[in-house]
């Protein structure tokens, strides 16, 4: 059932999962809730035997029977984000945008992290051609401040030479307009060239990678007489992911900030912090840390970027078409924010060159200050309904968060809440950073300890070091 990952790919999935997803609960055909005897065995079966694989998601509606939301909200203590939790109310009219009836878009299945999908009738093919899958978004935006040159070091210690548009340096930019328009271009250029990639990819293996046992399982290719490979499905379409909407909100907000609104550093002062790791410059790094507005705290000012920056990611991919069809955008990482990381230099946020990008559609790591009520506000600024491709957000919350039941009650009625506002998706880790630490120290006495990474759960002590310490850096939450 699993395949036997090289190194690079481990980074950026590490663990092991099938990726055989199962999807419970939802709405039937004709509307009226899917609940079975056989929703509550699979959560059992994660619960009781501490099992991570199969993956598990649950589709949530307005109703979702009480027992279920027990039975979910206890498997996903016991098992690390087991289930995941999507939103009906998002997801499916976000499907009949893309193109799928009523009717099959209720009908909707998540496939390999949390991407939504026709059950049966629909190729989307959600991670492209499986290497231009996920989308830097911080990195267009260094790109973008640098005059399209790639400011990470290579081993030499010399910057990268130009590979974006020449969009000019952050202290040629008179306002803060110009910034913005400089990310607009090398965003919508690069979401061009993955499309490019992708679609030459898909016209070669059209011909070569024919799939005709799957093409027998989906509807419309027997009627076609078209392989999926060749648009014969039913419902088509190809998608992307963007990554890092946390950092490059932050980022934003920062310049803005620090640099046009109160003009506590000059933007020549900024750039050179950042082109030089912050070597020197602690204090400026500290005080942006602590002072400038940040992404996930109910604060509007770097909210807004969140949505901005989403939405020229999604228009751009949502706009392009493909040989089988159109494109569909997400915005969900896998582990590819801690992979890009490693490739991306420092930024005006705080992050140092080599450290995780933001997580999903999360704030950055312990930059959400102001609790669960106040980070569900600031994400629902991005229109996930935009992103039928699958939207993230992880959360970890501290055990005694769930001690009792008024608990349970609460996050209930926290992912309630968040979903009536526009969510689309969550999951949850119900764990503390101290049993993290002592699981990295003492590996032998924490076997069963399942985390939630992204779209999968996985044994936290088969992750790689940097894997673990993402996880452990998430903010702990209470209720």
């Amino acid at each position: 059932m699993n395949k036997i990952w090289p190194y690079f790919a481990t980074l950026s999935g590490p663990g092991y999962t099938s990726g055989q997803l199962m999807t419970l609960g939802g709405v039937t055909k004709d509307g009226r809730d899917a609940t079975n005897a056989v929703s509550f065995m699979m959560l059992q079966s994660a619960g009781r035997l501490v099992l991570h694989d199969p993956p598990q998601s649950l589709r949530i509606h307005k109703g979702t029977p009480s027992q279920l939301w027990e039975a979910a909200i206890e498997t996903t203590r016991i098992a690390g984000g087991v289930p995941t939790f999507e939103n009906d109310d998002v997801i499916i009219p976000a499907l009949v945008d893309r193109g799928l009836s009523l009717e099959s878009a209720r009908n909707y299945c998540l496939i390999g992290c949390v991407e939504p999908q026709g059950c049966g009738d629909e190729w989307a093919c959600p991670g492209g051609n499986g290497t231009e899958s996920f989308f830097n978004l911080l990195g267009a935006f260094l790109l973008a401040i640098n005059d399209g040159r790639n400011p990470m070091p290579g081993p030499d210690g010399k910057m990268g030479g130009r590979v974006g548009l020449p969009t000019g340096y952050l202290y040629e930019m008179k306002t803060f307009d110009e910034v913005l328009e400089a990310t607009k271009r090398q965003m919508e250029h690069f979401v061009h060239w993955h499309v490019s990639l992708v679609n030459t990819w898909e016209y070669v293996a059209s011909r070569h990678m024919q799939l005709p046992l799957l093409s027998a399982t989906i509807d419309g290719c027997m009627e076609s007489g078209k392989d999926v490979m060749n648009g014969g499905a039913k419902y088509n379409s190809t998608g992307n992911a963007g990554i890092a909407i946390g950092s490059i909100a932050d980022s934003l907000a920062v310049v803005k900030y620090m640099v046009y609104d109160k003009k506590l550093v000059g933007a020549r002062e900024l750039y050179d912090a950042i082109m030089t790791n912050w070597e020197g410059r602690e204090d400026l790094r500290q005080f942006i840390l602590n002072q400038a507005p940040h992404y996930g705290n109910d604060d509007e000012y770097a909210d807004r970027f969140a949505g901005w920056a989403s939405d020229v990611y999604g228009n751009a991919v949502r706009a392009a078409s493909g040989p089988r069809s159109r494109y569909a955008a997400g915005l969900y990482p896998v582990t590819a924010h801690v992979l890009f990381g490693m490739m991306t230099a420092a930024s005006p946020d705080g992050r140092r060159a080599g450290e995780p990008l933001s997580d999903g559609i999360s704030p950055v790591q312990q930059m959400d200050k102001n609790g669960p009520t106040a980070t569900i506000k600031s994400v629902t600024a991005i229109d996930q309904r935009k992103f039928s491709n699958g939207t993230l957000l992880n959360m970890r919350f501290h055990p005694t968060a769930l001690r009792n039941e008024t608990g349970k009650s609460k996050l209930i009625a926290l992912i309630q809440t968040y979903f009536a506002m526009g969510g689309m998706e969550t999951q949850f880790n119900i764990v503390s950073g101290d049993v993290l630490r002592r699981a990295q120290e003492k590996p032998e006495e924490y076997r069963d300890l399942v985390v939630r990474i992204a779209g999968f759960s996985a044994y936290f002590v088969e992750l790689y070091k940097a894997s673990q310490d993402d996880i452990i850096k998430r903010t702990e939450l209470n209720l």
